[in-house]
């Protein structure tokens, strides 16, 4: 049994809670991501946006590098994305949505206002 329960805590996965910027208690967005690398971005929330804007999902590993793109999302729908997609992701990493022109961000990092935005921890699946 004792190899049984450390087998259990040597799965992880890592969660961002994603707020609005300054605001600690305000979550709109959870993003889990499980032992396979799969990325689920669930909503807490239903935000209205306009016609003529779309939300776009970001992440940030290094700075150097720059934002990476993850898509558009459909607010208060969940999005799944996988390993593949989105990469290793480490503790610390940014997740961000912006509020972009239709269609997405004409350039290749976000250009509206910030949303929502967090980092990811370790959490431990129990």
């Amino acid at each position: 049994t004792l190899s049984s329960s450390s087998a259990a805590s040597d799965v992880y996965k890592r969660q961002a809670v994603l707020q609005p910027p300054g605001e600690a208690a305000a979550p709109g967005w959870v993003v889990h991501i499980d032992a396979a690398g799969t990325l689920l971005l669930q909503p807490l929330r239903e935000d209205r946006v306009a016609a003529d804007r779309s939300v776009q999902f970001w992440t940030l590993v290094d700075p150097k590098d720059g934002p990476r793109s993850l898509g558009l999302v459909e607010p208060g729908e969940r999005l799944t994305l996988t390993a593949e997609q989105i990469g290793a992701v480490r503790a610390g990493q940014l997740f961000e949505l912006t509020l972009e022109p239709a269609g997405g961000s004409p350039l290749n990092r976000p250009t509206g206002e910030v949303l929502y935005i967090g980092r990811a921890v370790m959490a431990s699946v129990d």
